[in-house]
């Protein structure tokens, strides 16, 4: 028996739980305890692990972005807020945006010293443009000065 057979029998559970509840379904849900009059957070309805089993299968089934009620088969885009936290529904991770690194074979040698002496091209500019806003932040000095900045306290 495969160990991942149990998680196929709860999807279609977890679908018609999604179908019931919608997002919230997806959301851990803040309850007062009767008992006690604490409040403490009750577990989503529908596990992460489980909503993005069937996210991937919708994928791949091509039927992401509309459920079918009926068929119970289907993920809905606004089920991926709930999912991924909302904040970073449709944005891009920036790892993503950069690069991977290259194979070792491809970062040579020479290509880390053309990187270097193009970086010291701008390093002058870049050192006498931060010296001069440090010496621009400074007060003047001077007995006078220094007196008026006491005075204005």
């Amino acid at each position: 028996m495969a160990p991942y057979a149990g998680a196929l029998k709860r999807i279609p559970s977890a679908l018609q739980k999604l179908h019931a509840k919608g997002l919230a379904a997806l959301l851990p849900e803040k309850i007062v305890d009767p008992m006690s009059t604490l409040e403490r957070w009750k577990k989503p309805v529908v596990s992460r692990r489980i909503a993005k089993d069937l996210r991937k299968r919708a994928i791949k089934n091509g039927t992401y972005g509309a459920y079918d009620s009926e068929k119970g088969i289907g993920w809905e885009k606004s089920w991926d807020e709930g999912l991924f936290g909302g904040k970073n529904v449709g944005k891009i991770n920036w790892m993503e945006v950069r690069g991977f690194k290259d194979t070792k074979r491809e970062r040579t040698r020479e290509s880390r010293a053309q990187r270097v002496e193009l970086l010291l091209e701008t390093a002058d500019d870049k050192i006498a443009e931060f010296r001069q806003k440090f010496r621009d932040s400074k007060p003047e000095g001077g007995v006078e000065n220094d007196l008026k900045r006491r005075i204005k306290g």
